[in-house]
């Protein structure tokens, strides 16, 4: 072989070494099979459960459509939605939950069409309107809204519906025990600062307790502010033993001059299912009082009276 013709062949060679590395270093056409779907983000995950607050003021929840890929739309494409309420019986069989419609008098839906307009991924946002007021805060409610119509592109089915769920209703609240000064009726024998004292009762610590005997002569405990507070409810925490010496049946007084009292709150045949077990008691009151007091009429037997802990709290 001639030196020409090794050179040749060289070349040749190099010549096949760069093809191959040009070949390797072509991108493959790279496709998405989802490439213009159309889909509610909140829909994925959990992004569409809520704790809301109890007010007179709507409180907003915002929805969107998507585009789904790699590319962008080229065109505006018009998303339409609806409530579907027909969805709700199938989504609590299938996550064995018990929500309940949310009723149509406590929202407001502005608009049901978002537009994803051309080189963008996301429709303008769409506010639902929620105003807590009358809603039962014991229940769980639920708004499924669905995507129903799209100019362009196609519908992820498995997206296509967000079910906005509202698990809890919670009250704006504080608790005001601390501002009181507290007094009783009996006081344990070894005197309101005793390992169960008196202020053991207002202390915070929910398993410290107040103890005294001679029940069932006339029993109350009672907390006086500075200035008349609109109480909305109270919580009454039972002792570590001994359950015979929870309180049974009472009432709950307001006054403003420690001689008239009005009667705020009832209640007879309470238990408590555990120790050292807080219940939360609420009542109707649109009144400021300076005074306070639990009146004790029966607890389950004994001569002995025990609270661990009493809070009362307002509504700002």
């Amino acid at each position: 072989m001639t030196n020409r013709t090794k050179i040749i062949w060289a070349l040749a060679g190099v010549l096949v070494i760069c093809s191959m590395i040009t070949s390797c270093n072509k991108p493959d056409v790279i496709s998405y099979a989802k490439e213009g779907s159309i889909y509610i983000p909140k829909a994925a995950g959990d992004q569409s459960k809520f704790n809301l607050l109890l007010a007179d003021t709507p409180q907003v929840i915002s929805f969107a459509a998507a585009y789904g890929g790699l590319k962008y739309p080229s065109q505006d494409i018009a998303v339409t939605f609806k409530t579907d309420p027909s969805l709700i019986d199938a989504y609590n069989l299938k996550n064995n939950t018990s929500y309940v419609l949310l009723p149509d008098e406590s929202y407001t839906l502005p608009g049901l069409t978002g537009l994803i307009k051309s080189g963008r991924t996301l429709s303008d946002v769409l506010p639902l309107n929620i105003t807590t007021t009358h809603l039962d805060k014991s229940v769980k409610y639920i708004l499924p809204i669905s995507i129903v119509n799209v100019s362009s592109g196609f519908i992820d089915s498995s997206l296509r519906t967000v079910y906005i769920r509202i698990d809890t209703i919670q009250r704006l609240e504080k608790d005001i025990t601390s501002l009181a000064s507290l007094t009783v009726s009996r006081e344990n024998g070894g005197g309101q600062d005793a390992g169960e004292g008196s202020k053991k009762l207002v202390d915070g610590n929910y398993n410290s307790k107040f103890l005294t005997d001679g029940f069932p002569q006339a029993f109350w405990v009672q907390l006086t502010f500075p200035s008349s507070q609109i109480l909305g409810s109270y919580t009454i925490t039972s002792g570590n033993d001994a359950p015979e010496r929870d309180m049974k049946d009472w009432t709950l007084e307001g006054s403003n001059d420690g001689a008239a009292w009005t009667v705020l709150d009832t209640r007879t045949n309470e238990t408590f299912s555990d120790r050292n077990f807080t219940k939360r008691y609420e009542f109707a009151n649109t009144t400021a009082y300076k005074q306070y007091r639990i009146n004790v009429i029966a607890n389950n037997g004994s001569n002995l009276i025990q609270i661990s802990e009493w809070r009362v709290i307002t509504y700002p």
